[in-house]
């Protein structure tokens, strides 16, 4: 019993921190009368094709990743982004959450 409650907090845990993913299905093509599974990915943010077996990033920092049985991205910000005081601004360059002041936003919280 300690070992499934032990489990489960630690699957809630890394939930919290990885931020969010998304699949999407191989779009099955039709060729000589057969459905055959694509070779690609398409990227659905910029319109790329990316071969089975290939990773990325895109550039809403998501790590993608295509396979056979389609493609799988992550968000690469990951976790809560909450410190008491400051706001939290994603920054698109290095894909990381930077944090400024509530009453001066010019000003960093650390």
């Amino acid at each position: 019993m300690n070992t499934l409650i032990t489990l489960s907090i630690l699957c809630f845990t890394l939930a919290l921190c990885h931020g969010f993913c998304f699949r999407e299905r191989p779009k099955l093509e039709f060729k000589d009368g057969k459905f055959v599974i694509p070779n690609t990915c398409v990227d659905k943010y910029d319109g790329t094709e990316h071969l089975v077996g290939s990773a990325w990033n895109t550039g809403e920092c998501m790590k993608c990743e295509c396979t056979k049985g389609g493609m799988s991205c992550c968000s690469r910000y990951g976790g809560i982004a909450k410190v008491e005081g400051c706001e939290a601004v994603r920054d698109p360059e290095t894909c990381t959450y930077k944090f400024f002041k509530n009453n001066d936003p010019s000003k960093p919280c650390f």
